[in-house]
């Protein structure tokens, strides 16, 4: 099993509209590609942090996965609304494996 976990930081001020565009994201990423993200906001540490995490079965899901989205205009216009209130460079992606 792999796991996904992208984090996002968002600009000061921009919290609920942040919030509301990733519940946006996961839902699109739900209804048109049937992947199934959980969105989670940082209790402690630092502020404005939110991750969205996904399970894959193996890496080559996990790829395939990633293949569709780089081809799905819809998924890069939803990327640039939340570029608008995000923080530059501050957008991490981790992979986990589970043993």
């Amino acid at each position: 099993m792999i796991t996904f976990v992208r984090r996002v930081r968002m600009l000061n001020g921009h919290f609920v509209e942040a919030t509301d565009l990733l519940k946006k994201r996961v839902e699109y990423l739900r209804n048109t590609h049937g992947l199934e993200v959980e969105l989670h906001v940082r209790f402690g540490g630092l502020v404005g942090e939110v991750s969205m995490i996904s399970r894959h079965e193996n890496s080559t899901d996990l790829e395939l996965v990633r293949k569709r989205l780089s081809d799905d205009m819809q998924s890069a216009k939803l990327l640039k609304e939340l570029a608008k209130v995000t923080l530059p460079g501050e957008t991490y992606d981790e992979i986990w494996m589970s043993l």
